[in-house]
């Protein structure tokens, strides 16, 4: 997903500069360090936030089945037990 993310956020970077170099008619060289420069910094945000994205839904998904499990096999926790003697 972080893969995805920060390939999605990259090439969205990349087309609004080149967009608004077209726009305004600015210089090839000039526009095409710049589109490579924000390309490369959404890129790592777009990592960032698919990592976390990911953690977030594997999460998610590990305490609900954890739940049903639980209210099928009946799992609950068992209390401990003192010994007198």
């Amino acid at each position: 997903m972080a893969r995805t993310y920060a390939a999605i956020l990259a090439l969205v970077g990349m087309l609004v500069i080149l967009l608004r170099a077209m726009k305004d008619g600015a210089g090839v060289d000039g526009t095409i360090l710049n589109a490579l420069a924000w390309m490369a910094l959404l890129g790592a945000v777009g990592s960032i936030v698919g990592a976390i994205a990911q953690q977030t839904v594997d999460e998610s998904v590990r305490v609900k089945i954890e739940a049903e499990l639980a209210a099928t096999f009946g799992d609950t926790p068992e209390e401990p037990t003192s010994s007198n003697t």
